[in-house]
């Protein structure tokens, strides 16, 4: 679906300016186009703000070739005393589906339970216009650890990918193996979803974060945050479902983010810097290498997956046969 190609077709990407603001940390992104803009929504920790996070409202910002931004100000805001955002909010991803915006995030209350909500948008570039629809997802599937909304419980960074007329959602939240990144399925964007639990644990039980799953040539691609220590990680498989392959760590920022340059088959990534100081971009390409796997590479850096030696010379069709 995504060939392996790196011109820019679209609107010309001259520049990776980073987006930053004065005394403000920033943590999971999205980017997305609307009407030759590409725009930004980020969490953001006022850091003035003594012993209270505040992660109330996203950073918002947009940019028409990544050399200059213009800042929005914030767009959407935590939810009233008792609703299921009331404490913080989280994580947005926003995906288009026929003029409609939908923006995915994680509502946080008091006692830091997390549900997966959204927002909806038809002019984006009026920070007004999102109107919150509730929540859409809390997990449901054998084995979680989800103690509901009076305790800490953990369902957050929510993204969605869709293919072939099928809608993936994307999760991190823990079972009774440790942390995790879940799946659910629908046949429409907003719902309902069946929950299919883990498809990837971390290897130390580690909290995985900020999943991104992305397609090449009929292979899919994870990258999540491996809060154990690992880090950044890619992973790989040959359907949306898994079974998800060895994984190799990525060096380059944290809290990827992944958008298709405008009227082509380019990608760019982006990616928290340092603490949370800036969000940097680059180009996504692909190298081939002679693997049956295209290789992704973030600006100079390219993602060897080790996997590739054992099947190398094993026809893709017999891979397939392993998922379930």
């Amino acid at each position: 679906m995504i060939p392996a190609a790196s011109t820019i077709i679209g609107p010309a990407i001259e520049c990776a300016t980073p987006f930053f603001r004065q005394h403000t940390q920033l943590k999971d992104h999205t980017i997305f186009y609307f009407q030759d803009y590409y725009y930004l929504a980020a969490i953001q920790i006022y850091l003035s703000a003594a012993q209270e996070r505040k992660e109330h409202d996203f950073a918002y910002a947009r940019t028409h070739d990544f050399c200059t931004w213009e800042d929005l100000g914030s767009v959407l805001s935590r939810g009233e005393d008792g609703e299921p955002d009331e404490s913080a909010i989280w994580a947005p991803h926003v995906i288009e589906e026929n003029g409609s915006y939908y923006m995915f995030y994680t509502g946080v209350n008091r006692n830091i339970a997390q549900s997966i909500m959204l927002a909806v948008s038809k002019n984006p570039a009026d920070p007004k216009s999102w109107k919150k629809e509730g929540v859409v997802f809390r997990p449901n599937h054998t084995n979680m650890v989800y103690a509901g909304a009076h305790k800490w419980s953990d369902n957050r960074d929510p993204m969605i990918l869709k293919q072939k007329g099928q809608y993936y959602l994307y999760y991190t939240g823990k079972d009774t193996s440790g942390g995790m990144v879940g799946l659910a399925t629908s046949a429409s964007i907003t719902g309902t979803w069946q929950d299919w639990g883990a498809v990837v644990h971390t290897s130390l039980k580690s909290m995985p974060e900020s999943p991104f799953v992305l397609e090449n040539g009929g292979v899919y691609y994870m990258m999540y945050n491996d809060t154990g220590g690992n880090g950044p990680t890619w992973s790989w498989a040959v359907s949306p479902l898994g079974p998800w392959q060895i994984e190799h760590n990525e060096t380059i920022g944290w809290a990827h983010d992944f958008v298709r340059i405008r009227n082509s088959n380019s990608w760019l990534v982006s990616y928290v810097q340092g603490n949370g100081e800036s969000i940097h971009v680059a180009p996504l390409t692909w190298v081939n290498n002679n693997y049956p796997l295209r290789i992704p590479r973030i600006g100079s850096r390219t993602y060897l997956p080790t996997l590739a030696f054992k099947i190398r010379n094993e026809p893709l069709n017999d891979v397939i046969k392993l998922i379930p």
